[in-house]
């Protein structure tokens, strides 16, 4: 269930972020902490897709869960190693544009 909100939430298609549905997954894992594992799993899913829309709706979602849940979110990103897949996000892009210059 957790997986598919956050599927929806980051969807290519979305203009922008759907705060609604952000809110919504933030109440669902404050609620349920269990919630906030299978969360983190499905967004770092989400950031390593190729399409940086995608990127861009999951790393809004991450800091909205950030600054709206409590340190079991937060623990659940640590141990996701979610920074790393951030930092491989920066150095294929510093890489890419190293190569147009």
């Amino acid at each position: 269930m957790a997986a598919v909100k956050v599927d929806k939430a980051t969807n290519e298609l979305l203009l922008g972020p759907d705060w609604t549905l952000n809110i919504d997954i933030c109440d669902a894992v404050n609620s349920d902490h269990g919630q906030g594992k299978e969360v983190i799993k499905a967004l770092k899913k989400r950031i390593q897709h190729k399409n940086a829309n995608v990127q861009f709706l999951a790393l809004t979602l991450l800091e909205t869960l950030i600054k709206n849940c409590g340190d079991h979110v937060h623990y659940q990103v640590v141990e996701r190693n979610i920074l790393e897949e951030m930092m491989k996000i920066v150095k294929k892009k510093v890489t890419f544009l190293n190569l147009l210059i």
